[in-house]
């Protein structure tokens, strides 16, 4: 047996729904909105949206017949037949030889139907030999011995006989067809199964001859929609266009993944009148994220047999717990022990780390010393150096360059705020509320040590942004840091070990950009340009917008290039920027503007803030050299921002200089 430290890294390195296996039953959390989706009553279809790690796969996972009827599961009701649950993850490599090669287009057309045929007629199949395995009493497998498939053979004359040999001939069709594809100018192509037709005669077939699933529906959740061909996408839009019991079609896909909404008819497919669209993330972000993330890293260690958890994990797969789940009693237990496991640092307590580092002291004391120089100070530096305020002695090396206050203006709030009086520092003006983050990343920035603002159970909450992979990878890097024993008893991990650990995670999502479709390189490029003039504004001296993390396009000559779009759609896809739109009135005029926002999970790579606070505004020029612009051209720009901010041109743009320099090697 392995050990529980064994487990662990197990359970924690298998980070994708696919690793997992069809049956997710037992790895499953349902998810605190899930009463709001309808999924198990409705019969209209459902397109799902979301990016990598926002849980759509293990969500459809969990609607599977494999996990509805698992061998984890010890009671099933009878009414669970009236949701069958289909998974269909669709191999891209394969779909994408499906195409051309001398072939006219609608050959392919019906090659695609056969295929969706074969795989769906044997999906459905082993959905009713696991359902006569199983603890629900519908279906007996003496049902299943006694089916005969004799009547399909008007389809295919190789069809017939039992189930066992049912699902061999269409294996072996499945073969043959695979092989065909493969030489299509060799192979005689072979007769195809005319697609939805057939399934709907084969789940006729199965009502008839089994009367105890006259209730039964079938649903098709087709995953990663957006990585089919254009006319792969007709093809199933017009099963969702046609849907209707008892087989239903559900698509689930990133975002701006239709590439075209046309059936094969004139028609087109619309949300609402063919099919509701529920976004995954939003549903997550607004549905107590911080609580679900906790309860699935409760149900990850449980299952992982580490420590203590102090939740009944049993009932997290159960929707009828939800109610349970929400209540505050259930909140007030969950929460607090997250935060012991994963403890952050107050404004107060990231002060003091820095007053506890001799090296961050000096550079601050640096800093105001050479505010002072610039503007021609005589003032001694323990005017504005006070280590009994802390966070005014951070901030205050921002406001020393800030033109509009004087040398004096400042050290009368010092003293005020010494004297416990009416000041600046902690008034009304929130000299420290405003500025006190973005100081602090200025001081941590090129600095050896980790910035401890980035741990803690709410940043990591944050940092993932309702992403659930993320969340669990900084758990899993923090909970590495520690010592076996320290990992089996879920001794508290120190901040300082948590912002190593998310500087790692970052680092590893940041390498895997390249491999985010079509415009992988481009898009790795883009982050690095993005993120590299973020750092520079978090290295303006006087700190006059502080965590700028987004950016919005306030100007240009034209409209944005069509290519421009489609590139900014494919980095909202592979969530490496987030869309928010912005309503402002303008001449009495509502107008619509977008802010763009750096994916916060790479906050902690480039050492800026995670949080939107304030936006750099580009032209339209600026967005196409940062998206389309040559290493010069991109250079420039970042030296151009540099110079405008005040920031010293030579470590300017040092991260996007170093990432340009490995690659060109």
């Amino acid at each position: 047996m392995k050990s529980s430290l064994e487990s662990f890294r197990t359970v924690f390195s298998k980070n994708r729904t696919e690793e997992l296996g069809a049956d997710v039953y037992k790895h499953f959390v349902v998810p605190r909105f899930y009463d709001q989706l309808d999924l198990l009553t409705a019969r209209k279809p459902r397109l799902l949206i979301g990016g990598r790690g926002c849980g759509k796969t293990m969500l459809l996972r969990y609607l599977s017949y494999e996990s509805s009827f698992s061998i984890h599961r010890t009671s099933i009701p009878e009414d669970a037949i009236e949701h069958l649950g289909l998974y269909w993850r669709i191999d891209t490599q394969f779909a994408a030889v499906m195409n051309k090669r001398g072939l006219p287009q609608d050959v392919w057309s019906s090659a695609f139907n056969h295929f969706l045929a074969l795989l769906l007629s044997a999906e459905i199949v082993r959905c009713v030999e696991k359902i006569a395995v199983s603890t629900c009493p519908v279906v007996k497998p003496n049902d299943l011995a006694s089916l005969s498939f004799d009547r399909l053979a008007l389809f295919d004359n190789g069809f017939g006989g039992n189930a066992v040999t049912f699902s061999r001939t269409l294996q072996d069709r499945l073969w043959i067809f695979e092989s065909w594809v493969a030489n299509v100018r060799k192979v005689s192509e072979p007769v195809f199964l005319p697609g939805v037709l057939f399934l709907q005669a084969l789940i006729s077939h199965l009502k008839d001859s089994i009367l105890a699933l006259g209730a039964a529906n079938f649903f098709v959740y087709v995953d990663e929609f957006e990585n089919l061909l254009d006319y792969q996408q007709r093809i199933l839009n017009t099963c969702i266009k046609h849907s209707e019991t008892p087989l239903i079609f559900n698509i689930a896909m990133k975002r701006h993944g239709f590439q075209t909404k046309s059936t094969v008819g004139p028609e087109a497919i619309q949300n609402i009148a063919d099919y509701r669209e529920y976004d995954l993330e939003e549903y997550l972000l607004d549905s107590n994220f911080p609580v679900f993330s906790a309860e699935v890293l409760s149900l990850n260690l449980s299952n992982a047999g580490v420590g203590d958890v102090p939740i009944d994990v049993n009932g997290l797969q159960n929707p009828e717990t939800l109610a349970t789940r929400k209540a505050k009693d259930y909140i007030d237990i969950v929460s607090p022990w997250i935060k012991t496991l994963f403890p952050g640092l107050s404004h107060d307590g990231l002060a003091a780390a820095v007053f506890s580092n001799e090296t961050l002291v000096r550079k601050l004391q640096d800093r105001i010393s050479a505010a002072l120089k610039e503007r021609g100070g005589t003032k001694p530096i323990t005017s504005f150096f006070r280590p009994e305020f802390p966070q005014a002695s951070i901030v205050v090396a921002a406001l020393l360059h800030r033109r509009r206050l004087t040398f004096d203006d400042i050290e009368k709030e010092m003293n005020l705020l010494a004297a416990g009086k009416p000041n600046k520092f902690t008034g009304a003006q929130g000299w420290i509320h405003n500025n006190f983050i973005g100081c602090l990343l200025w001081l941590y920035e090129s600095h050896s040590s980790f910035c401890p603002l980035f741990s803690g159970f709410e940043v990591f909450c944050l940092l993932a942004r309702g992403n659930l992979r993320h969340f669990l990878e900084l758990c899993h890097v923090s909970l590495n840091q520690m010592s076996e024993a320290q990992i089996l008893a879920l001794t508290p991990v120190p901040p300082v070990l948590q912002a190593k650990a998310a500087r790692q995670a970052s680092t590893t999502f940041i390498n895997e950009i390249p491999a985010f479709g079509r415009y992988g390189d481009r898009l790795h490029t883009f982050v690095f340009r993005l993120g590299s003039l973020f750092a520079l504004a978090h290295r303006r001296p006087s700190q006059s917008e502080p965590e700028q993390s987004h950016f919005a396009v306030t100007s240009g000559s034209s409209r944005i290039k069509d290519e421009t779009t489609e590139f900014l759609n494919e980095a909202e896809k592979w969530s490496v920027i987030y869309r928010e739109e912005e309503t402002k009135v303008k001449d009495n005029v509502k107008v619509i503007s977008f802010d763009y926002i750096l994916n916060p999970i790479y906050s902690p790579y480039f050492n800026i803030t995670y949080r939107k606070k304030r936006k750099v505004e580009l032209t339209q020029g600026d967005l196409e050299t940062l998206i389309h612009g040559s290493f010069n051209d991109a250079n420039e720009l970042l030296r151009r921002f540099s110079r405008s901010w005040g920031v010293d041109d030579t470590t300017g743009g040092t991260l996007f200089f170093r990432f340009a320099e490995e690659t060109e090697k």
